[in-house]
């Protein structure tokens, strides 16, 4: 099961994480979050049972999480990475308005005002997504991803033209969506950049202010399940 949801879930860069924790004596709790199915979840579950006899504790997205509350009527079609971004920014930056980024297989964008209420946000397809779309969709076009922003002259060759033409739109669709927050959020703001592809990100030039973050769904994780245990042992 374990090389079976790995695969499925193209998530091998975590593989030797699990083996190397599979040593711990003290192992005493996993904690998880899935946005990926239920498939790779019960795969995941099955595993670590197998493995670690533990059950996993999968987070849930809520409705309120202290004094942060969610903007969505149905607080269960809000992502669940998203909800833990968002606590563990909130906690990370007390006393600002956030701006939200997580730069992963989508850009989302959540903004959170300085109390605690969350407003929403919007959802950009990732640089990952656009290339392969542009790529299945246009059979002649032959281009390698390149994740990497590197500021050139005027493309003359199709592989590049892709790939600046694409940085250059999630750069002004980025940058615009920052100075929305700003109208929205009182200020002082912070905006909070997480993910894997949040080096990118920092990289594109003329860029707003932002804070690096890049542990912050795992921070919020931890926060939000240790408090859900201490209040049942209370």
């Amino acid at each position: 099961a374990f090389d079976e949801l790995f695969s499925c879930a193209q998530l091998a860069s975590t593989k030797p994480l699990l083996h190397a924790a599979h040593n711990s004596d003290n192992l005493s709790r996993v904690l998880a979050l899935c946005v990926v199915g239920d498939s790779v979840r019960s795969a995941l579950s099955v595993w670590i049972k197998q493995h670690w006899q533990r059950d996993v504790e999968y987070l849930k997205t809520a409705r309120q999480y202290k004094n942060i509350v969610n903007a969505y009527p149905y607080p269960e079609q809000y992502g669940v990475d998203r909800w833990a971004g968002i606590v563990a920014a909130r906690y990370c930056y007390p006393g600002f308005s956030l701006c939200v980024i997580g730069a992963g297989t989508a850009l989302t964008f959540d903004l959170i005002k300085k109390h605690g209420q969350h407003l929403g946000g919007y959802i950009l397809p990732s640089y990952a997504t656009m290339h392969a779309a542009l790529m299945t969709d246009t059979v002649e076009v032959m281009s390698d991803a390149n994740l990497q922003y590197k500021k050139q002259t005027v493309p003359d060759n199709t592989s590049d033209a892709v790939n600046q033409g694409l940085h250059i739109l999630l750069q002004a669709g980025i940058r615009e969506l920052c100075q929305h927050a700003q109208t929205e959020l009182d200020m002082p703001m912070k905006i909070i950049v997480s993910g894997g592809f949040a080096p990118t990100i920092l990289s594109y030039p003329d860029m707003p202010a932002m804070q690096y973050q890049p542990d912050l769904v795992m921070q919020g994780l931890y926060s939000i399940m240790k408090q859900k245990k201490t209040s049942l042992e209370s």
